[in-house]
């Protein structure tokens, strides 16, 4: 996703705002699980906060948060370099990255916690009955 929204938007001199979310969000993402997280936070203040280090980016990023907040969602500006230059080392490092096979994924404390759920559901339905 990111990479097709990198190619399709952001390659000109002029870019609009909204599409280097659209395509940090899932760099940021993806880094984050590398690392091991879990489940990447949803507001994306706090997935670029907790994921990035380099506080001269960090200041581009917000700086580009609080314009896209301020302009019309068509809204452009000329390339943001720093964060430009971010999005492709990250998306450099992400085609190294070697797929796992999640066809079947390990469901047993899913199974385990339906089953729990269901059992305790009939149990309440037999109380009130």
């Amino acid at each position: 996703m990111a990479k097709k929204n990198f190619r399709e938007h952001l390659r000109g001199e002029e870019v609009r705002y909204k599409k280097y979310l659209y395509v940090l969000r899932p760099l940021l993402a993806a880094r984050w699980i590398r690392d091991g997280r879990g489940v990447p936070p949803m507001r994306f203040a706090a997935l670029a906060e907790a994921t990035l280090d380099d506080r001269a980016l960090l200041d581009e990023i917000n700086r580009l948060l609080d314009v896209k907040m301020r302009a019309g969602e068509a809204a452009t500006s000329p390339r943001w370099n720093g964060i430009h230059e971010f999005i492709e080392r990250e998306l450099e490092v992400a085609a190294t990255q070697v797929l796992l096979d999640s066809s079947q994924p390990d469901a047993t404390m899913l199974d385990a916690f339906l089953k729990e759920t269901v059992l305790k559901s009939e149990a309440e339905q037999d109380e009130r009955a």
